[in-house]
């Protein structure tokens, strides 16, 4: 399941704010302006730590409330050994946008901030299913007689079933919110859903410097629970559960039964409640240091240093399991705060890497927090979240809103290399590997002198970064001859030269094949991949021809090939006659003193 977004109520600055999330997404906002609260009120949703009375906001006696919103929903549950989902069970919540979201609530009330919890469902109105989750076999039987003549009858989840479709027929639908508290179905049901959430790994940038640092031991757990996810050591613990669940009941069924003997009416009183176990808690191990020198006792940035390549080898992990055609049981959710403390930026950099590449997984989101301009330029502004603490609250912006005031809030400028009144064309490419490609292939195919090659420039525009969109201002204000945008041959460049079509400003170059890597030479990819013995690169040279999106590099096979700098060292004489034909027209439309006023497709 994946976290869309979360309404926070009542919760220390937060009075009433609903915050959204993408696979990965940046928290930005000056000091105690409420971005460590967001990642503290998503750890205690997940119930990785308690809420405390100074957490409700000041001077409120209202209720604390934590709404998730999940999508990605499991294909199904099991109850009482009969598969069912939770669309079937009117269990989610119907957005605006026609999809089914699980919906928890949870609420914090009166002074002991009491936990209760509940599912926001969309559910028939019919009086007949009120309360049917927690309705005993015996009585289903009885009310609904009528419709389950070819049902299995031993089976309330049946029962149920067959019931909620009829009253969602025969009624209107309505949201409404079901205690999950209860005993019944709704206990199974309850236990299917936490079970199917994401694990939650928060990394907090403060540090005790004690013998229980959290910045050692949070890795650790990490590790733990990340171990404990796969799907394989999940279901060995599942039977472990059920098998001492069974023994568990077995024994206290007879202790019940000869406590009958003596008092029926304590014996009818007491049910059996187990619970699963926290087997994150069980597991325990330690990092020790051969030097002797304990590892909280070594410098911050080495602790954290700890952290970073937890994180590669996450994103090597999952991308290997992936490739397999494995897939964990359970989606993760890691949430980081300030990754550029004590971190030298080419680490920063690196670790950023490790977090995109995490985060092209399906299972995988993360959410940072940073006050540092060279990580937010870079981070995918899709995610970007600006928080700002107003005299009376505290609010959260997104979309392009939130990117234009962290760009003035953080001072960032454009990457350009040369003052304004050098440049004469800027050319717009996807990211910073086309840059590197395209300077490279300009530098060999043009004609022009040194000199004259200085008037063009190369520059990331894919609008994707919070750099693109510096870019993107900074040279609408300059005076230029020619402005120029090369998009991937793919849809997604398909749309781009759609946006721009009416743009006449711009002149759109899309490329033939869907990404800059099928331009490069095949037999110089299959040797650098191949040298990586934990890469696999399966694709024939038919396949890599036809640059098809299903061809594509993984996130980490791009990363491999930019460290080698195989965008720019290349040998062109290697590239396909066709390919060389397209580059040299798209260097003379680069060259050409007078730009039509046509979009130009390649594809």
């Amino acid at each position: 399941m994946k976290l869309v977004k979360i309404i926070i109520k009542n919760f220390r600055g937060y009075t009433n704010q609903e915050i959204k999330f993408t696979d990965f997404t940046t928290f930005v906002g000056i000091n105690d302006a409420g971005k460590s609260t967001v990642l503290e009120a998503l750890d205690i949703f997940f119930k990785n730590s308690k809420i405390e009375r100074s957490d409700r906001q000041v001077n409120s006696t209202e209720d604390v409330e934590l709404i998730a919103y999940f999508s990605d929903l499991p294909s199904n549950i099991i109850l009482e050994t009969v598969p069912t989902t939770l669309e079937e069970e009117y269990l989610t919540l119907k957005g605006s946008d026609s999809n089914n979201y699980l919906v928890l609530k949870q609420k914090y009330s009166g002074e002991g901030l009491k936990l209760s919890e509940f599912i926001v469902a969309t559910f028939p109105s019919d009086e007949a299913v009120k309360d049917i989750h927690i309705t005993k076999i015996d009585k289903l039987k009885k009310n609904f007689s009528s419709i389950i003549t070819n049902i299995d009858k031993r089976k309330s989840t049946e029962i149920r079933k067959a019931a909620l479709k009829l009253a969602a027929e025969n009624s209107d639908l309505s949201t409404v919110e079901i205690s999950i508290n209860s005993r019944g179905a709704l206990k199974d049901i309850s236990s299917a859903i936490y079970a199917n959430l994401p694990i939650y790994q928060l990394f907090k940038a403060d540090r005790s410097n004690n013998d229980g640092d959290s910045e050692v031991q949070d890795p650790i757990n990490a590790i733990i629970k990340a171990s404990l996810a796969q799907q394989v050591i999940q279901e060995k613990l599942q039977s472990i559960s059920k098998d001492v669940e069974l023994a568990v009941k077995k024994i206290t069924d007879n202790t019940l039964s000869m406590l009958s003997d003596m008092n029926p009416s304590i014996s009818s009183d007491l049910t059996a409640n187990f619970k699963i176990p926290n087997w994150s808690s069980v597991f325990k191990f330690n990092l020790d240091t051969n030097s002797g020198i304990p590892l909280n006792k070594r410098g911050s940035g080495i602790r954290r240093l700890i952290l970073l390549n937890f994180f590669r080898s996450e994103a090597k992990r999952k991308l290997e399991e992936s490739e397999e055609g494995n897939k964990h049981s359970l989606d993760i959710i890691y949430a980081f705060e300030e990754p550029e403390t004590a971190q030298h930026p080419s680490f920063q950099q690196m670790l950023i890497d490790s977090f995109k590449t995490m985060s092209e997984s399906n299972k995988i989101q993360v959410f940072i927090t940073t006050h540092s301009p060279a990580i937010a330029k870079v981070v995918p502004t899709n995610g970007i979240r600006l928080i700002k603490k107003t005299p009376t609250e505290v609010i959260v912006l997104s979309d392009e809103e939130a990117v234009h005031e962290v760009i003035a809030q953080l001072g960032i400028f454009p990457n350009l290399k040369m003052y304004p009144d050098q440049i004469e064309c800027a050319v717009f490419v996807e990211g910073t590997t086309d840059i590197k490609f395209f300077e490279y292939v300009y530098n060999m195919l043009s004609e022009k002198t040194a000199i004259e090659k200085e008037k063009t420039i190369f520059l990331s525009g894919g609008g994707t970064s919070i750099v693109d969109v510096v870019n993107l201002k900074f040279v609408q204000q300059l005076k230029l001859k020619k402005k120029i945008m090369i998009v991937d041959g793919d849809d997604s460049g398909k749309q781009d030269m759609n946006k721009l079509a009416k743009n006449k400003d711009v002149k759109v170059i899309q490329l033939r094949l869907s990404t800059i890597e099928f331009y490069l030479p095949y037999n110089a990819v299959q040797k650098e991949l191949d040298s990586r013995k934990q890469i696999v690169f399966s694709t024939t040279r038919e396949e890599w021809i036809s640059g098809d999106d299903q061809y594509k590099l993984t996130g980490k096979q791009k990363q491999i090939l930019k460290r080698s700098e195989l965008y720019s060292k290349f040998n062109f004489g290697d590239l396909r006659e066709n390919l060389k034909t397209e580059l040299s027209e798209i260097i003379n439309i680069i060259d050409n003193d007078e730009i039509q006023d046509d979009i130009t497709s390649h594809a």
